[in-house]
């Protein structure tokens, strides 16, 4: 059963793996901490060298501690497990495995199956743990303890600090976020960005039909002010924000459709193959750009919106078409004198 950020249990003392070879884990190393990982000021990680239990552990680098592997070759030297226990050792591998999810998908996949070991052997730790990504912020989860089958903290403490985003229905459809209020028609918005659907087929027509959200959701972001921050480097990320965020889902968005078929994706000799290495590509690099995005804008205290709105009025096309020679020979609208949208702009104050 696949879940979005489960709260799973382990049992103090028990070694437990996890696998990181499906696809879909590329850009998303897992580390493993004693505080929510995501927009928080104190980030705490379960190292070699750190507790919130016990405390004698922390000179000798003895604390759990994940241990990361490649194709169960241990990458590190620190070692909890027992009969390979270590003292002194504060090398648990991540300094080798984080770097390789960023490269290529296809490179990332060649290297074969990661892995992560991860026992907690401290009893008197009271707070519950959590799995987050070490790249991107936002995707946490949480881990209890529990000892003989007893969960050894009731409370959901700490606090994860941040809610899980709930997509709409129509989101859900598409394999897309934040679409809900952008299909169309849309007042900010033409009355279409694809064409000629009619004779398509009903899933072309569904993913069309989710194009044009994302594009409107595009059209209606980039259209900001300059009055706040009067900042060219704030006028930029405000306008990038958006562009990239329609790039991701329209990546997440054909990924949904399942048409592409791409058993390895190391072949770049197979199309399938080269194209999903891409979609998946720039879902999490580009991702990985918002949140560095979010976070300049944040550290230059700037608005993180500067907003104006387009509102668009669709009038009936012109009667005169030129056939354009870049064009493939089909007859292309030219406006100008005929235009089609008419744009007015109102400004929020």
């Amino acid at each position: 059963m696949d879940l979005w950020n489960p709260t799973i249990a382990m049992e103090i003392g028990e070694t437990y793996t996890f696998v990181q070879k499906d696809r879909t884990n590329y850009y998303h190393p897992i580390g493993i901490a004693y505080s929510p990982y995501g927009d928080q000021e104190v980030k705490i990680e379960a190292e070699p060298g750190i507790s919130v239990g016990n405390q004698e552990c922390i000179a000798n680098h003895t604390c759990p501690a994940p241990m990361y592997y490649l194709n169960d070759e241990y990458l590190g030297k620190y070692s909890n497990i027992p009969g390979n226990e270590t003292t002194g050792e504060d090398d648990f591998g991540l300094d080798v495995y984080e770097p390789l999810f960023m490269r290529s998908p296809a490179e990332w996949t060649s290297h074969g199956t990661f892995s992560i070991q991860l026992r907690i052997d401290d009893d008197s730790i009271k707070s519950d743990l959590f799995y987050f990504c070490h790249i991107h912020e936002f995707m946490g989860g949480r881990i209890k303890l529990t000892k003989n089958g007893k969960v050894l903290n009731e409370l959901d403490t700490p606090d994860l600090g941040y809610e899980y985003d709930t997509l709409s229905e129509f989101d859900k459809e598409c394999g897309t976020w934040g679409l809900g209020d952008f299909e169309l028609p849309n007042p900010l918005c033409p009355e279409r960005f694809v064409c000629n659907t009619d004779e398509a087929s009903p899933e072309l027509q569904q993913f069309s039909h989710c194009i044009d959200a994302m594009n409107c959701h595009m059209m209606a972001g980039m259209t900001t002010g300059v009055k706040k921050a009067l900042d060219e480097a704030a006028l930029f990320v405000h306008q990038m924000i958006p562009h990239h965020q329609n790039a991701v889902n329209m990546a997440k968005a054909l990924l949904k459709t399942n048409k592409l078929h791409c058993e390895d994706l190391s072949n770049e000799d197979e199309p399938d193959c080269v194209l999903e290495s891409i979609l998946f590509d720039i879902v999490n690099t580009q991702n990985m750009q918002i949140q560095v995005m979010y976070d300049f804008w944040a550290s230059k205290r700037l608005p993180e919106q500067d907003n104006c709105d387009v509102y668009v009025e669709t009038l009936p096309e012109p009667s005169v078409f030129f056939e354009s020679a870049t064009s493939g020979g089909n007859n292309v609208a030219v406006y100008g004198w005929g235009t089609v949208l008419f744009l007015l702009v109102t400004f929020l104050r």
